[in-house]
């Protein structure tokens, strides 16, 4: 018996699959690093490409006795200051109009978006290296990234030591009476999991109203937790090549991002340009000047506390 199978001469090309109208979402990480509020924006000066930030040193205390008749020694103001600068960034997605054409998708539409993505993404990411290269640090043990350990894990206790320490620097607290950190998934799992930090509380237990941050798990300590897989972490720099992860505990003003360009879609349809006669070629782009730095001149205002975790 002959039978038509699949397997039957031409039948593939007269069968094409099945696509759904609806592209596939990605996985994305929350980007905390430019969350509004988390830091202060900057301006440049029209003509520059440069920030700066002035900063008049306080007076060193006085407690020796005046002298009757005596003038104290006159004092001058202690002037010093920091400044960075912006670096221009950008991306273009290019789509022939075959593609255009024959794509069961609107090919255009996901460009765009995902131009769109990599742009904030590349922001998020130039911000996370900068709070990562700060020397504000602290290990779980030892003195050096490279002598965490799987073990040597984020917990309640050494939250209590991070609030502690930021008080003891005289750091600020944000509007609303606590401290923020920026912590990964993982770091996350050993604090929750942490049998002796009581007190720890979910956000969505949060009974005063107090609205969420982008990614907010929780606050423990006068602390709230911002997670997100973008938190900085260092793969393989640790004991045996285990990862090490930073969480980074911060005031207000603890950094700045400026822009000097802001961010900039561009589109050039097929044909816009002698570089395309026969209009076969769409492009879609974005375009940022932008800097950012650790405000730290008097004194960092943030705690970086690198650590192991358990499931990393």
């Amino acid at each position: 018996m002959v039978t038509t199978t699949t397997a039957t001469a031409n039948f593939s090309a007269l069968v094409q699959a099945m696509i759904a109208a609806r592209a596939e979402e990605e996985l994305r990480s929350s980007l905390i690093h430019v969350y509004p509020g988390n830091y202060t924006p900057g301006t440049f000066i029209k003509g520059t490409n440069l920030i700066k930030f002035g900063r008049y040193a306080d007076l060193t205390i006085s407690i020796t006795a005046l002298s009757e008749g005596v003038a104290p020694t006159t004092q001058a103001l202690n002037i010093d200051s920091q400044s960075f600068s912006a670096t221009q960034f950008g991306g273009t997605a290019t789509l022939s109009d075959l593609a255009e054409y024959e794509s069961p998708h609107n090919l255009l539409a996901i460009a765009a978006e995902r131009i769109a993505r990599q742009a904030v993404v590349t922001l998020d990411t130039l911000v996370a290296n900068i709070l990562a290269a700060g020397t504000s640090v602290l290990y779980v043990t030892g003195t050096a990234r490279s002598s965490q350990a799987s073990t040597n894990i984020l917990t309640g206790a050494i939250i209590k030591k991070m609030a502690a320490q930021l008080e003891a620097n005289n750091v600020p607290r944000f509007a609303d009476g606590y401290y923020r950190a920026l912590v990964h998934p993982y770091v996350k799992y050993d604090l929750e999991t942490d049998t002796a930090a009581g007190g720890w509380m979910d956000a969505n237990k949060y009974t005063n109203s107090m609205p969420l941050l982008a990614g907010e798990l929780g606050n423990y300590a006068g602390v709230r937790f911002m997670v997100s897989s973008a938190a900085k972490s260092f793969i393989t720099a640790g004991v045996s090549s285990a990862n090490v992860y930073s969480t980074y505990f911060f005031g207000p003003d603890s950094y700045c991002v400026a822009d000097l360009q802001g961010l900039k879609a561009y589109y050039v349809p097929a044909g816009g340009d002698h570089s395309d006669p026969l209009a076969q070629t769409s492009i879609v782009g974005w375009k940022l000047a932008t800097g950012a730095a650790l405000i730290d001149k008097a004194g960092p205002r943030y705690i970086r506390l690198e650590s192991g975790a358990t499931i990393g």
